[in-house]
This record gives structure tokens, C-alpha cells and sequence, in this order.
């Protein structure tokens, strides 16, 4: 391990290394460093503009967590409100835990929070959704929420829906899309989503931001996170591929954020204006929500139906 160096914003001792960035910070000061870098992405990427209510999705984990209380500081700087967003999937003592972590972090912060029962307002759990299709359980539990935390901002009245994916995620998501040849899911895999379909942005502040760096975030600020670990969590060749690439990752510092940013900038736009056609936009004939052009039913309408039993009109 490095000896630890000088905080790079007051001298003292650093406890916090940033090896990208080739620095240390203290306790005191890495938090707002990060503050700082978060607010940075977000604006060179135009997350806030227009923004004025702002929706964090909080499950409970350190990333959405520390996106929480990262967004609230950003966002009494720049000028919006920040919203707490929980979905309870029905997991069980793992979905109660991840609530009541969600409340108390918006408690810290005094800000709003809203818990969406999933079981109440669309008939089923997680677990049952699982059950009742072949998908993988994290493909099944993603599309999922999804569409509820789409729905749910639409319903708190945000203009911006803010998730917390961060850069490890991002990096395994297009590395696994390079093996699979899914150019048209590489395409709409980018940091800020408009609303052009919906009602709601969708963005991505921590898509540059690594998974230690809100470990710590979340530590050094004793934040409340939630330490059990999902019973449905599939182990996925996603998994080796995002080791291997942390292994990468150790031997050249900042090879996954350029491995992402590059993607975002220079990729994805010319994937997106080779295979995608935005026009060609249907509409779900249970929800009225978009769907692929061709399909009667979205893809959360089908998980739907098959977790209830509900019968097609």
C-alpha cells in the first residue's frame, strides 16, 4: 500500500487516496473535493440545466446514498430542490432495511421522502416478478424500477430523475456490450437521458465517479447505508468482467474513466446516430407509456402481467 501523502486541499495527513487524480485527502476535505467533481460532470454534461426539482432515486446502498446528500449540497448552490425517491421491491428484511436507511438519510438532511410501495401500486413484489419470468433476477429487478422510479418522479412533480449509477457500473455495462454485440442498447447507454418520451430527464451525476470513492464518501461523512446484501443478486459474468477490470484499473490508474468518458463522448453519439431512430416510438396499450415501435405491450406491462395474472384487455 502507498505511504499516505498531504491532503491536497490543507496539508494535513491524508487519509483518503485518489490514485487517478494522483492525490490525498483528509476526512475534512474529501468530501467536498468530490462535491466539487460531481458538480464539474454535471455541468460539463448538462444534467441541471432547467432543473428546479430534482428526484434522487435512494435504495440504500452507498452510491445512491452519497448521491443523495452530494445533490442536496449541489443543489442549494445552484438553485434546486432535491426529492427522496425509495422504491420498496418487497425483498423482505432486506427491502425493510433498505427503507428505513432511505428515511433516515432524508431526515439528515431535512429533505423530502417518498417510499413507493411496489406491491401496492402495481400488484406485485420483486420476488414475485422474478418467479414469474425467465429473465435474470437483476435484469428483471432493473427493468422494474425502471419504470417505477420514471413514474414516480413524474408523480412527485421532478423535472429531473437523478440514479446512482457509478463509473464501475458504466464500465461493466459497456464492456458487456461490446461482448454481446448489442449495438442498440450500447447506444442508449449515456449520462443524461432527455424528455423526449417522458416527462422526466434521467441522469447519471456519479457516471465518472468510482465505487471506492462513494465507499468513502458514505464513511467519512457517517452516512447510515444499508449492509445487507440483496438474496435475489445474480452471479453474472458482468461480475468477473467488472474484477477484471478493476485489476486493469490498479495497474493504470484512470484507464476506467477513460474507458467510460471516451465512450460517452466519441461512442455512444456515433452508435446513436447509426442505430437508433427516436421516431420510431410506440405506445404501451395497457399504460400508454412508450415502447418499441411494434410492441403492443412494454416490457414492464408484460413483467406485469405475468407476476399478477392480469389478463390482456
Amino acid at each position: 500500500m502507498a505511504k499516505a501523502g498531504r491532503c491536497a486541499i490543507c496539508g494535513r495527513p491524508g487519509t483518503v487516496r485518489v490514485p487517478h487524480a494522483n492525490a490525498w485527502f483528509c476526512d475534512e476535505h474529501f468530501p467536498t473535493w468530490l462535491e466539487r467533481r460531481i458538480r464539474r460532470v454535471a455541468e460539463r454534461y448538462g444534467m441541471f440545466e432547467g432543473s428546479r426539482r430534482v428526484a434522487v432515486a435512494v435504495s440504500g446502498g452507498k452510491d445512491s446514498v452519497t448521491l443523495l446528500h452530494a445533490l442536496k449540497a449541489i443543489g442549494d448552490e445552484v438553485g434546486f430542490e432535491v426529492v427522496s425517491l425509495h422504491l420498496d421491491l418487497g425483498i423482505g428484511e432486506f427491502s425493510r432495511a433498505s427503507a428505513e436507511v432511505a428515511r433516515r438519510n432524508a431526515e439528515m438532511l431535512g429533505v423530502e421522502s417518498v417510499v413507493v410501495d411496489l406491491k401496492s401500486k402495481y400488484g406485485f413484489t420483486v420476488p414475485e416478478a422474478v418467479r414469474s419470468t425467465r429473465r435474470p433476477a437483476c435484469s428483471t429487478c432493473g427493468l422494474v424500477k425502471r419504470y417505477a422510479l420514471g413514474e414516480a418522479a413524474e408523480d412527485v412533480g421532478a423535472d429531473t430523475l437523478a440514479t446512482g449509477h457509478n463509473l464501475d457500473d458504466m464500465a461493466q455495462f459497456i464492456a458487456m456490450g461490446y461482448q454481446s454485440g448489442d449495438v442498440e442498447e450500447l447506444a442508449r447507454l449515456r449520462p443524461v437521458v432527455p424528455a423526449e418520451h417522458y416527462a422526466v430527464k434521467s441522469v447519471k451525476p456519479l457516471f465518472l465517479v468510482y465505487e471506492r470513492e462513494t465507499a468513502e464518501y458514505a464513511r467519512v461523512k457517517g452516512l447510515p447505508t444499508v449492509s445487507l446484501k440483496c438474496p435475489l443478486k445474480d452471479a453474472t459474468s458482468g461480475w468477473i468482467v467488472r474484477e477484471k477490470m478493476k485489476e486493469v484499473e490498479e495497474a493504470m490508474p484512470g484507464f476506467m474513466m477513460r474507458f467510460v468518458q471516451e465512450f460517452a463522448e466519441k461512442i455512444q453519439p456515433a452508435l446513436a446516430e447509426r442505430y437508433l431512430r427516436e421516431g420510431e416510438v410506440g405506445r404501451c396499450r395497457i399504460c400508454g407509456r412508450p415502447t418499441s415501435k411494434g410492441r403492443e405491450i412494454c416490457s414492464f406491462c408484460a413483467v406485469r402481467m405475468r407476476a399478477t395474472g392480469m389478463a390482456t384487455a
